[in-house]
């Protein structure tokens, strides 16, 4: 198998959810020799933030000098960046004989059972048989979508959980309620473990993560929101205190505080762990994070900011970050899902836009550019639907605006290319 043909048969599986209680995943994970019970794991879930937390941790114990794995979702510039060890993304070689050897295993499980995996469980497992073949000391795994009935809680065990900021996404799939949703996302959490929660997190969220806990017999450990001092320096640029340590943040917004006073504080309970991880490895870890298409800046005359935030909560923390940055008459490209509150995600950011091109994205949950411009045109009225995605950046680029790019990762994976060709 080459490495097109791999990613062809990845792409080819079912992408709905199985409803199976994970039977498929663990069948195949036990004809694979259970690589995932071989692995020291931090757990990440939450609505936004995880990704954002599982790779300055990640990084944060690679500046301890331990062989690191991560596991993210999605990807913004690469496919294998879903799966990198000490920063560096697995090989194509590698990805391709993984897959055929998880494919065969799926094809089995398919003859005798019946039962199909889906997109994300063949990803999850080739990160499970990677992360063990390059003996991993320890792994950053992000959940996908929930946690409970999510794909990567088939371990049995993690060393430590993370629960980063709760709020409403895939409704659909995990509640109606905010209680609902955080019952799902407090699933990960295994007996007698130490998880650590988003500090600002929602008030009815949190008295189901601290129920869980208690179930569980785990410590819960929630950074105290007094202790986090935030010092904005201009240009995007934050220098935050927590725990008695200066980080020069490595994304913007206080969002990003928080989310740094829980890799902060999941350091300091790997250390109770067995771990040795320093001050410096945590503030050197954070400061060296980069992560593509979180309220990233490419240029700042003219401003070019591309974001993938695709919720209320992601589009919400981007407002307060272009508030807090005096940024106002943006010229904007967007696009959404029918599921994002499309209509809130607009109105949240449109006191910042002059002018807005919305475009088209991959996805029977799309939808098209002509209905978002009209939908957008009672909060920006200059919005129309953009020729293409290239048409509606260009234009922008040549007439000297400043750029927001936002709305949803699989957006932000295509305009990335297309900024950095451009500007």
């Amino acid at each position: 198998m080459t490495y097109n043909e791999a990613l062809e048969y990845i792409h080819s599986r079912p992408r709905m959810k199985n409803t199976d209680n994970r039977r498929a995943m663990r069948l195949l994970l036990e004809s694979l020799g259970n690589p995932q019970d071989k692995l020291k794991i931090v757990h990440i879930a939450g609505t936004n933030g995880k990704g954002s937390c599982a790779k300055m941790l990640s990084n944060v114990l690679s500046e301890a000098g331990y062989k690191t794995g991560l596991n993210i979702s999605p990807f913004v510039i690469d496919f294998r960046e879903r799966f990198t060890v000490n920063g560096e993304f697995i090989s194509e070689e590698n990805l391709a004989q993984i897959t055929e050897t998880v494919k065969a295993k799926q094809e089995y499980i398919w003859e005798k059972y019946g039962l199909k995996l889906v997109e994300f469980e063949i990803v999850t497992a080739i990160a499970f048989c990677y992360f063990m073949q390059e003996n991993c000391d320890i792994i950053c795994l992000e959940v996908g979508i929930g946690g409970r009935e999510d794909s990567t809680n088939v371990i049995k065990d993690s060393i430590l959980s993370c629960i980063m900021n709760i709020s409403f996404d895939h409704t659909d799939m995990l509640g109606e309620t905010i209680e609902e949703i955080a019952y799902e996302k407090a699933g990960i959490i295994k007996p007698n473990q130490t998880v650590i929660a988003y500090p600002a997190m929602d008030k009815a969220a949190m008295k189901v993560i601290k129920a869980e806990a208690e179930k569980q017999n785990a410590k819960l450990v929630v950074p105290d929101i007094a202790d986090i001092s935030v010092e904005h320096k201009g240009s995007f640029c934050d220098v935050m205190e927590y725990g008695g340590m200066l980080v020069k943040q490595s994304f913007a917004g206080q969002h990003q505080s928080y989310n740094t006073s829980v890799v902060i504080e999941a350091a300091k309970a790997l250390n109770n762990c067995g771990f040795v991880i320093t001050d410096e490895n945590i503030i050197k870890g954070i400061e060296k994070t980069r992560f593509p298409a979180r309220i990233e800046i490419f240029s700042q005359k003219p401003l070019v900011i591309l974001d993938g935030g695709h919720n209320l909560d992601g589009v919400t923390a981007l407002k307060n970050v272009l508030e807090a940055n005096g940024v106002k008459n943006l010229t904007a490209v967007w696009a959404s899902l029918s599921d994002k509150q499309p209509e809130k995600l607009i109105e949240t950011a449109a006191p910042y836009i002059k002018k807005l091109y919305t475009v088209d994205i991959f996805g029977s949950r799309a939808i098209p550019k002509a209905e978002l411009a009209e939908m957008a045109k009672k909060y920006v009225p200059d919005s129309t639907a953009a020729q293409s995605l290239e048409a509606a950046i260009e234009t922008a680029l040549e007439n000297g605006d400043d750029l927001l790019v936002f709305g949803s990762l699989y957006l932000a994976s295509d305009a990335r290319k297309i900024i950095i060709e451009k500007i």
